[in-house]
């Protein structure tokens, strides 16, 4: 009896889901992107060395809000990557010259140009800085945090390349 009254208010609660699922289908809604870009930027081509991992991240972020396009000659406007570079620094040594603390740099420049080859933003660069402390009795935990900081740093990147795209003023 119990098993039967379960299974009821479970069907019952999987029709309810399933008549919202058709009902937003069918008025139009649709999720909105993970960033509104200008009117003119919605067919994007994005250029750069292709085993980055900033390039891939643009294109994951753009996917949400623009369409992503194969070929150039498609697109509205091509965003080019034309420097990325990552640089390590040593803020601060120990008593015996071990490194203690290190600054990790990561600069971008890239370019927006439109299919008609206006140039909305020409070779802006973007330089992002994380420091981190590095302990000696922890080598593989230095190693990951590198390697963490360093693909954080590329994911900020993407993110303020979109949001400065966003701020665009498209006619």
């Amino acid at each position: 009896m119990k098993s039967s009254t379960n299974s009821l208010r479970l069907m019952r609660s999987l029709l309810i889901v399933c008549l919202s699922a058709a009902v937003l289908t069918a008025c139009g809604f649709k999720l909105r992107g993970l960033f509104d870009l200008p009117a003119g930027l919605q067919k994007m081509y994005v250029v750069g060395s292709q085993n980055s991992e900033l390039v891939q991240d643009l294109k994951d972020i753009l996917a949400f809000s623009a369409e992503v396009v194969a070929n150039r000659s498609d697109a509205d406007a091509v965003l080019t990557i034309n420097k990325e570079e990552i640089d390590n620094r040593t803020l601060s040594v120990d008593s015996r010259g071990k490194v203690r603390e290190s600054e990790m740099q990561y600069a971008v420049i890239y370019s927006l140009v439109k299919k008609d080859g206006e140039a909305l933003l020409d070779k802006e660069s973007l330089l992002l800085v994380r420091d981190y402390i590095n302990d000696e009795n922890d080598i593989i935990g230095r190693t990951n945090e590198s390697a963490v900081i360093t693909r954080d740093l590329k994911r900020d990147a993407a993110q303020q390349i979109i949001r400065r795209v966003q701020a665009l003023k498209v006619n």
